[in-house]
């Protein structure tokens, strides 16, 4: 009997059991049942036009993770990595190079049985800046088509269906022009967003519906640290109004002065996104400048309710039809939040199911006892 993910299995070896940002700790790694990491590729070329150093690092290390019995996932660069590099990929001189460097990077890998992931979710302003919308989904289509063209072989798809969807009508127009293997999402209910576990099978079907392609979670997981906000808002309220602001509304009308307040990593991406995604970016920052979470509390931000998360949704990801891989985020925990800087930020330091000194949070042994029965 054939079924939806019969296709890519056939290239990936069946599903995909992942974890993002490894370290070299293999045996461990493997021992949890996880068999795919997920990375970015660094950019491959110097100013000069010369092969960059840390590209062919990359390489060496991709090669010894296969060698370890994990496959890899890699994320091709980001606009800002082209714009670092002389390429404008809002122009189309721009794009054709975006293509080049693409099919260069899989033509490269080709022998390594790689998955190519097309750059990284592009909803988010933090990743697409300095790029719109519409620019962002040029970006994302050239670096599909040079993928493909480098490696016609290769599992090649995307991240970028945002949570609330408003991306879904671009992911078919980008999929009616690409040829991807998959469609894929991240989701991070219970923490960034509300919803319990079973709103990720809900999103997982929405997305077959929407492409009939096999589905990979790319990242998903639960912060074992933090606090929940109030429904209200009401921190929120208060913080602008320490700050000076009378309302929501009195931040937009006096952006700049705003902006001016902010921490020097959010500060950047204010002024540095393109103007119709300022005003958007600034109230997203409000977790990190509170350091709470906004999402209804579903399981609690620590290592059990971590644990919990975890044996509820592993096994409801597992059973479904649609679903061709799952990608944990991620594999330890960062001294800092990589978005504002801070350490006590919860917001990017504490997804790991291994803490800083490299020791197992009780969701690694959830992870192994579910990956190892499947």
């Amino acid at each position: 009997m054939n079924t939806v993910c019969d296709d890519i299995y056939r290239k990936t070896g069946g599903f995909l059991k992942g974890i993002c940002h490894p370290d070299e700790n293999y045996t461990m790694i493997t021992d949890a049942g996880i068999s795919w990491i997920r990375r970015d590729v660094p950019f491959p070329f110097k100013a000069t036009g010369t092969i960059n150093k840390e590209y062919l690092r990359f390489l060496r290390e991709t090669k010894k993770y296969t060698d370890q019995g994990l496959r890899s996932v890699l994320i091709s660069p980001y606009p800002s990595a082209f714009l670092e590099h002389g390429i404008d990929p809002r122009t189309p001189e721009g794009l054709k190079t975006v293509e080049a460097v693409c099919e260069f990077m899989a033509r490269g890998y080709s022998q390594h049985g790689v998955c190519w992931q097309a750059t990284n979710e592009l909803f988010v302003v933090h990743f697409r800046m300095p790029l719109n919308e519409e620019e962002s989904k040029n970006f994302l289509i050239a670096s599909l088509k040079g993928l493909r063209r480098g490696d016609p072989d290769a599992v090649i798809g995307h991240n970028s269906v945002d949570p609330n969807g408003s991306w879904d009508a671009h992911c078919v127009e980008i999929d009616a022009v690409c040829d991807c293997d998959y469609i894929g999402f991240d989701c991070y209910n219970g923490t960034w967003f509300s919803g319990g576990t079973d709103t990720y099978i809900d999103r997982i079907n929405e997305l077959y519906a929407l492409v009939k392609k096999p589905v990979i979670l790319q990242e998903f997981g639960f912060a074992s640290l933090g606090t929940n906000a109030h429904a209200d808002f009401r921190e929120a309220y208060e913080y602008f109004a320490n700050l000076g602001f009378k309302s929501q509304q009195d931040v937009a009308d006096r952006m700049d002065e705003f902006i001016e307040l902010l921490p020097p990593a959010l500060k950047y991406t204010a002024l540095n996104c393109c103007e119709e995604d300022r005003y958007p970016a600034i109230i997203s920052m409000m977790p990190h400048l509170l350091k709470m979470w906004f999402a209804e509390e579903v399981f609690p931000h620590t290592e059990e309710g971590q644990a919990a998360f975890y044996n509820e949704l592993l096994p409801k990801l597992l059973a479904n039809p649609y679903l061709a891989g799952a990608f944990l985020y991620c594999w330890t925990d960062s001294p800092s939040c990589f978005t504002c800087g801070a350490s006590d930020c919860p917001c990017e330091t504490a997804w790991g199911i291994t803490r800083l000194d490299g020791t197992p949070k009780k969701a690694y042994d959830v992870i192994k006892n579910i990956f190892n029965q499947k």
